[in-house]
């Protein structure tokens, strides 16, 4: 379900008259206020996120301005399918950590992949430096994925979503306050950014993180891609190819494939 509703954002991103960097400024500090409101009544220890703050934050605010850049450069398609490669940079760390994959779990993120290379189409790319965006986002949401995972199963989704969110509103804080009146004037969709698709969001993430490696999650998410793709077919009147529809029937089968082996996995052997 986050997956899909994280399929909103690309169309927020097309339909905004602000900056990409400035939007991302607008949902991190709205998150972040948020989270803390749930933080302190939970209580926390300020220490124990100054580190994943500080090494995850960064990554958050690379990866999401890349990201909007990537999709404001290029189509959303484009954009997104260049995004969406990240699963491929989370099997080489996971190679990397000296965790072996299993072969089930290369073969759905390889069909995966295959299945939204049709779904987009990556053919009509417009801008290089939009593809340089779009990979560097990719590379970060990777690191921030494997570098993620010790952190959430120690300290919980919300906390490890707050030190993240906290440092990279810091850094955006100059684009934030540059882009103030749009965020007054759209407050609707600030909010429904800033809380549902980011506090709520990201926290719920990392708490998926606990339960499922990363590499499992990485496979789920191609789901929200779809999303992007059947809003637009939709709301803007776009035309699935056959090419797409069969793209999209190969991202849906993974997704419930990596659902069904994760269960599987978790059952009693007397099950």
């Amino acid at each position: 379900m986050l997956a899909i509703s994280w399929g909103t954002i690309p169309l927020i991103i097309r339909t905004s008259d602000i900056s990409s960097i400035g939007l991302v400024g607008i949902r991190t500090l709205l998150g972040t206020i948020f989270l803390a409101t749930l933080l302190v009544r939970k209580g926390f220890n300020l220490k124990e996120l100054v580190k994943p703050g500080l090494i995850l934050g960064p990554l958050l605010a690379i990866h999401w301005v890349t990201m909007f850049e990537s999709i404001e450069l290029n189509s959303i398609a484009v954009g997104i399918g260049l995004i969406f490669s990240y699963p491929l940079f989370v099997l080489f760390i996971e190679f990397l950590r000296g965790n072996k994959p299993k072969t089930y779990q290369i073969g759905l993120i390889l069909i995966g992949f295959f299945g939204l290379y049709n779904l987009l189409d990556v053919s009509n790319i417009n801008s290089f430096e939009g593809v340089i965006y779009g990979l560097i986002s990719a590379i970060s949401l990777s690191l921030i994925i494997t570098i993620g995972e010790t952190y959430s199963s120690k300290l919980g989704g919300l906390k490890v979503a707050f030190s993240q969110l906290f440092v990279a509103s810091i850094v955006l804080i100059k684009f934030t306050y540059d882009s103030k009146d749009w965020l007054f004037e759209n407050i609707a969709v600030s909010l429904f950014l800033g809380i549902f698709l980011t506090g709520i969001g990201l926290t719920t993430y990392w708490y998926v993180v606990k339960i499922i490696k990363p590499i499992a999650v990485s496979t789920i998410s191609y789901l929200e891609p779809v999303t992007g793709v059947v809003l637009g077919a939709i709301l803007l009147n776009e035309v699935l190819t056959l090419r797409q529809l069969i793209g999209f029937a190969m991202v849906v089968l993974v997704g419930i494939g990596q659902i069904y082996f994760d269960s599987k996995m978790k059952l009693p052997s007397n099950v």
